[in-house]
Parts: C-alpha cells; structure tokens; sequence
C-alpha cells in the first residue's frame, strides 16, 4: 500500500525529469536548427516552444509537490538545502521567462541571424539545465551549510 509521501515523492520525481528531460531533447532540435534551411526553420521552432512549455508546467508541479512533501515530513522553511533550492527556483523561473522567449521572437526579424538564433537557444537551454541540476543536487545530497 503506497503512503501519501510515497505518492508525492512519485510525483515529485516524475515532475522533475519531465522539467530537465525535455531540454535534452531541445539540445538535438537546436543542432538539427544549425544546418536547417529558413524553410525548415518553423517546426524546429514550434518544437522547442512545446518543450519549454512542458519543462514550464512540469515545474509548477513540481513546485507544488516539492512544498507538500515539505509540509509532510516535517521540514523547516529555514533548512539551508530548501532556502537554496527557493533561491535557485526563483532564479530559474526568471531566467526561463527571459532567455527563450526574446530569442524566439528575433526568428523572420530583421534582427534575426541563424547562427547567432542558434548559439543563443544553445547556451540558454545549457544555462538553464545548469540551473536545475543544481536544484536537483539540493535535493538530493540535502547539505546542512547552517
């Protein structure tokens, strides 16, 4: 029988692959996007949009997941892993509403140039994978810095 700690750990650890494992994926679109025609461009693009969108929702739930387990083994808000992964969240929830979006919205402007569209969705989604494998290492290891 599965206690509800168990069933939010579950969800808790589903939600976090769904939030990292995309990006991977994005990774093999965004090289496929290096030596695509402009014609081939727009479902590469339409692609990377939908990943991020899943990575997006997934770490709602992941959010909300994470406080419950939180709240039901006993955790204080002020436990130096948790108030390092909130700093972390919050960081990446900023980085995420700012790195792709802008960068996308640069494709059939005037400002738009392949490569540098290219780069730029590379080392963002590189950054950001960075981002949440901090947070995962958080999470796992626990350290007690305080």
């Amino acid at each position: 029988m599965f206690s509800i700690y168990t069933l939010l750990l579950y969800i808790h650890i589903l939600s976090a692959v769904l939030s990292i494992g995309p990006l991977f994926v994005v990774l093999t679109v965004v090289k496929k996007m290096r030596i695509a025609s402009n014609d081939e461009m727009p479902p590469y693009i339409e692609a990377f949009k939908g990943a991020i969108t899943i990575v997006k929702h997934s770490g709602h739930v992941l959010v909300v997941s994470g406080i419950l387990l939180m709240w039901h083994a006993g955790y204080h808000w002020r436990t130096s892993w948790i108030v390092l992964t909130f700093l972390v969240m919050f960081a990446s929830i900023v980085f995420l509403a700012r790195a792709f979006k802008p960068t996308l919205r640069t494709y059939n402007t005037p400002a738009y140039n392949q490569q540098q569209f290219v780069s730029l969705l590379q080392r963002k989604t590189w950054m950001y994978i960075l981002l949440l494998l901090i947070m995962l290492w958080l999470m796992v290891a626990k350290p007690i810095l305080w």
